[in-house]
């Protein structure tokens, strides 16, 4: 099983959109255009969603997802929010240490859709999210 992180495009997908839309248990499928990885997402995966700061106005870690399927021919991701989706969409984790491990994962290229997230990278991004969850 692997992580990934879904860097959204806030001119696209607006935070607004997203939280007014994305709902845990709600299905949902979005296109993924460039992927930083060789591997392919799976069945399983977690998907985690996030704003870069670049021409997003409230940016960081919006929630994750559980993949329900890929489609290579199509770019496209099939997946079922989970739980603190509703809770981290209305309070986004952003602060020095989202920014330093958003910055991890994306490397130098930091214009791709879809990251895959190492395991030390997924440890520390769960970690960091329950601190943040218990305020």
């Amino acid at each position: 099983m692997s992580t990934w992180l879904y860097q959204l495009n806030a001119q696209d997908w607006s935070p607004e959109t997203f939280r007014y839309e994305i709902w845990e248990g709600k299905s949902w499928h979005w296109r993924y255009g460039k992927k930083q990885d060789k591997a392919m997402p799976e069945t399983g995966d977690t998907i985690m969603f996030f704003y870069a700061p670049s021409g997003c106005d409230d940016p960081g870690f919006y929630g994750w997802a559980v993949l329900e399927r890929c489609h290579a021919e199509s770019q496209t991701l099939y997946f079922l929010p989970a739980a603190p989706t509703n809770r981290l969409k209305m309070d986004p984790w952003w602060d020095q240490s989202a920014k330093k491990l958003a910055d991890s994962i994306r490397g130098r290229m930091t214009q791709a859709t879809l990251f895959r997230i190492e395991d030390a990278e997924r440890l520390r991004l769960r970690t960091a999210l329950r601190r943040w969850l218990i305020g």
